[in-house]
């Protein structure tokens, strides 16, 4: 025979304050920092999107030192680098709106591979984000993750990582379509949105934002926010399997080592220089974001073929080719994103680089 035992009202009310503490309690972050390098995969889904609406992935690709092949070789790691010169061509291709927004609709919990499959194995939603913050860097996010429980309710804030310039709306749009196809996906069922932030202008097809979320879309907003009931959290994943679950983790653990050791003192100072603020960082900047002494810095790159100077040269010709090429940016503009002082200093920096007048490649282009 079971004996229940049916609790007096302090204990209720004991127990809901127990639950309420466990939720107030639950805060975490993902990591701060773009990696280096990820998986060529949630590029490839980008490309063949676009593909279907028409645009040759050769002509996107170009440039960008990845080959077509490379798309379908799960093996292949690319760099933030690389993603933004594909990103900027299918935003000056596809100059129509909502193309970020639809792209991110197309990220069904597939195609995040390892991680994906670790996540849709957990046992809660909240496992599930959990998988997703600790091993971030095997998506395709430019943001950092701040998930705080108060008042039954999750704030979920999202923090632009580098500055995203002309590609800001785009990837915005992406990621926040993206994050809400995934959760649908591991929930197995629609999920229902209390309120969402953004700290974008309100664009004509706002309608999209409410027809597609079915709650209150706020613009201009001084940040990235999603707020849903915190009930969601505790849901229990249809696919949860422990074994699964650990088994697909490891896989993340493994792969995020592979990522780590990639990367070369000349990486770091490559991503550095490509995504920092205006202008060129100094080496002995560059040295103390890297936890190492200027002296280190110069002798790996010496190691690696290649010096501070060399590289930096190479960056800001690429970087000025790219926004020739890609934006319609008068040159004064180019010039101070480049971080030169007067227009004369940069052409004739670019005629060494190039051996060509910046206009040769604008009109290359069009």
């Amino acid at each position: 025979m079971y004996w229940t035992r049916r609790l007096s009202f302090p204990d209720r009310m004991d127990m809901k304050k127990d639950l309420n503490k466990a939720e107030a309690d639950i805060h975490f972050t993902s990591k701060g920092v773009l990696p280096y390098y990820r998986s060529v995969n949630i590029l490839s889904v980008v490309v063949h999107y676009v593909e279907k609406l028409g645009i040759n992935a050769a002509d996107l690709l170009a440039g960008s030192g990845i080959q077509a092949c490379d798309l379908d070789d799960p093996d292949v790691f690319v760099t933030p680098e690389q993603e933004f010169k594909v990103m900027r061509k299918i935003v000056t291709k596809m100059p129509a709106p909502k193309t970020g927004f639809f792209l991110g609709q197309q990220y069904h919990i597939g195609i995040y591979n390892k991680i994906g499959a670790a996540a849709l194995s957990s046992n809660t939603y909240l496992d599930a984000i959990k998988i997703l913050f600790q091993y971030i860097e095997l998506t395709m996010t430019y943001f950092q993750y701040d998930l705080r429980v108060k008042n039954n309710l999750v704030f979920l804030r999202l923090k632009e990582l580098i500055d995203l310039r002309e590609l800001r709306t785009f990837i915005c749009e992406r990621e926040i379509s993206a994050v809400y196809r995934l959760s649908c996906d591991l929930l197995q069922s629609p999920m229902r949105l209390n309120e969402i932030w953004l700290a974008f202008p309100k664009p004509a097809y706002a309608s999209l934002y409410t027809d597609t979320f079915q709650c209150p879309i706020h613009f201009n907003a001084h940040e990235h926010m999603v707020i849903f009931d915190s009930k969601y959290l505790f849901a229990q994943m249809p696919m949860a399997n422990p074994l699964m679950k650990n088994t697909y983790e490891k896989e993340c653990r493994q792969l995020c080592v592979r990522l780590q050791v990639q990367e070369s003192a000349t990486d770091q100072v490559r991503h550095n220089i490509f995504f920092g603020p205006e202008g060129l960082p100094s080496l002995t900047h560059l040295a103390r974001g890297m936890s190492i002494t200027p002296r280190t810095l110069r002798r790996r790159l010496t190691e690696e073929g290649t010096s501070f100077k060399a590289l930096s040269a190479e960056i800001l010709k690429e970087k000025a080719i790219d926004m020739i090429q890609t934006t319609s940016w008068p040159m004064e503009k180019i010039v101070a994103e480049l971080g030169y002082c007067n227009l004369p200093n940069f052409y004739r920096a670019f005629r060494n680089w190039t051996g060509q007048k910046p206009s040769y490649y604008r009109k290359k282009n069009n």
